[in-house]
């Protein structure tokens, strides 16, 4: 084989071998800057069903990782849908609605409570009963998606109930 067609054969051939070993360290790239984004999540739990409540609430710790991030949706099987809601007074009416975005400064904690921020369960397929638990699944704007189980609690005395007609 000439020196002309060894050159031709063997250039892209290291090209080919380059970009393979690139590409092996990518994945490394992309698993560091996840780690960075993610988002913890510490002690999900729900309140027990009031009555014959189709609504519920749920209930967490969101720790921001190296970069902000934001809570943007939430979905779980027990329910037909699950919503991140605000609870706010309004000329001193407590009022809750849906928020499209919950910030999640970096490295800072954000508590869902009750009278604050939760995530609002509608149309619960059955009762939510002390001692269970559910998947709940979390949507970041950056971190990837999570999934934790809720575990539900006995509702206390004056506790607040979700089981409002206009909410």
């Amino acid at each position: 084989m000439s020196l002309a067609i060894r050159h031709h054969v063997a250039l892209p051939l290291v090209a080919l071998a380059a970009a393979g070993l690139a590409s092996l360290a990518l994945p490394n790239a992309t698993l560091a800057a996840d780690t960075d984004s993610k988002v913890s999540v510490e002690a999900p739990w729900a309140r027990a069903s009031a009555g014959a409540a189709t609504t519920g609430a749920a209930y967490l710790k969101l720790k921001g990782g190296a970069q902000s991030d934001a809570l943007v949706g939430a979905s779980t099987p027990v329910a037909a849908s699950a919503e991140v809601h605000g609870s706010m007074s309004e000329n001193g009416v407590m009022k809750m609605r849906a928020v499209p975005s919950l910030p999640i400064p970096a490295g800072k904690v954000v508590t869902l409570a009750p009278g604050g921020y939760h995530i609002m369960l509608f149309g619960l397929k059955h009762k939510m009963a002390a001692g269970q638990t559910f998947p709940l699944t979390l949507t970041f704007s950056h971190a990837a998606a999570e999934t934790v189980e809720v575990k539900v609690q006995a509702m206390g005395p004056g506790t607040m109930q979700h089981d409002m007609p206009k909410h």
